[in-house]
């Protein structure tokens, strides 16, 4: 494996062993140590520049919904990009146009919806109830402060309401008046019909079809990346024509394996841990690295042009959602940078030998196999 023996055990050493590791992490959080907050349908938890402050581009939220948990109709400012981590999901999107187009679809493990701004939507677990995971294109975004059906309807007068629903007085219920609050995640039935009986269910379906559909099935997509150290699933605007503004990756990395050395030209990065234990580093200039090991729920991110990787030093298959604040995906890997200039220039600039510079790979795949270097010892995991 010549391409791990230099360039991950010689490249790594030459450009972090100078580097700083902060005590304190800018870039990671033990996001699972958080507590969630609960609702009568479900849990809920959020990560933004409150809580996070160096994730300044990208918020996000996971919700647990139970059987008949409705996270309400609601409608925000930011784009919503979210993955169903498990369990299952019916969800409603209607969108702003004259011709009353809305979608409705059944969400499993491994999907991805996603919500333009100001798209009105409601989510409600199914059966098995499930939990999601959200990001946002607003680094300030609060899911619980997004307008809402309950928020509105219950801070205008009575006689707007009865106007604008054509109802009476008496019809708009002292509850109703009364509630000052959103609702948030609500229990309400659970659903007992298919997706198609729904549907018909619907008083005033939508007269035509979206456009773009909202949903996307990333986990049966084809991999983007595969190699024996694990593989890159991609939803980006060539295969979600519907996600302009925000795209995302489910990432296998396997036991000893690595995500490649690389940079984003023009996204912000988000990371989430579905399973297994990595270690993720990032480099942001001069002598400033930052490693840290994040386990199941953990969270970190990665700043536009900061050099980053991700890598399984356990003896567990880990699986992670990386989003990004851009609807098309592109980044720079560092053996491709390497790989088209000769190696005398490379060799000037690390201040190397032309023969060392010359045993580097120009090329390398985009998630390295575990190579068995000291470099890539397999530990327990943490």
């Amino acid at each position: 494996m010549k391409f791990l023996d230099t360039f991950a055990a010689a490249v790594l050493v030459c450009l972090f062993s100078n580097a700083s590791t902060q005590n304190s992490p800018k870039y990671y959080q033990k996001w699972s140590e958080v507590e969630p907050e609960h609702f009568p349908g479900g849990t809920y938890k959020y990560s933004n520049i409150e809580t996070f402050p160096d994730s300044d581009a990208i918020s996000a939220n996971l919700v647990t919904l139970y059987p008949g948990g409705l996270r309400e109709m609601h409608w925000h400012t930011a784009t919503e990009w979210a993955y169903v981590l498990n369990g299952t999901c019916r969800a409603t999107v209607i969108e702003s146009s004259r011709d009353s187009m809305a979608e409705t679809w059944d969400y499993a493990t491994g999907d991805v919806w996603y919500i333009r701004p100001n798209e009105a939507h409601v989510v409600q677990g199914l059966r098995d109830g499930c939990t999601y995971l959200a990001g946002y294109s607003n680094a300030t975004f609060d899911d619980k402060l997004a307008s809402s059906l309950s928020s509105w309807l219950s801070t205008v007068t009575r006689d707007v309401v009865c106007d604008s629903l054509g109802l009476t007085p008496a019809d708009v219920t002292a509850d109703l008046a009364s509630m000052t609050h959103p609702r948030m995640i609500t229990l309400g039935p659970v659903p007992n019909t298919s997706l198609a009986e729904y549907r018909v269910s619907v008083s005033r379906p939508p007269r035509l079809l979206v456009k773009n559909s909202h949903r996307f099935e990333l986990a049966l997509s084809t991999p983007h990346s595969a190699t024996d150290g694990g593989f890159v699933q991609e939803a980006s605007k060539a295969t979600f024509p519907i996600s302009q503004d925000m795209s995302g990756s489910l990432l296998e990395v396997d036991p000893g394996g690595m995500l490649q050395l690389h940079w984003h030209t023009t996204q912000n990065e988000w990371q989430f841990v579905i399973n297994g234990s990595v270690q993720a580093g990032v480099f942001t200039g001069p002598g400033q690295h930052e490693e840290s090991l994040l386990g199941p729920g953990d969270i970190g991110c990665a700043p536009i042009s900061s050099g980053h990787y991700i890598r399984n030093p356990t003896q567990e298959t880990a699986f992670l959602i990386l989003m990004y604040d851009d609807g098309e995906f592109s980044s720079i890997d560092l053996p491709w940078v390497i790989g088209n200039v000769p190696p005398q220039i490379t060799a000037s600039c690390m201040d190397t030998s032309v023969a060392f510079a010359e045993n580097m790979h120009g090329t390398g795949p985009k998630v390295i196999p575990y190579g068995g270097t000291q470099q890539f010892t397999i530990q327990d995991p943490v």
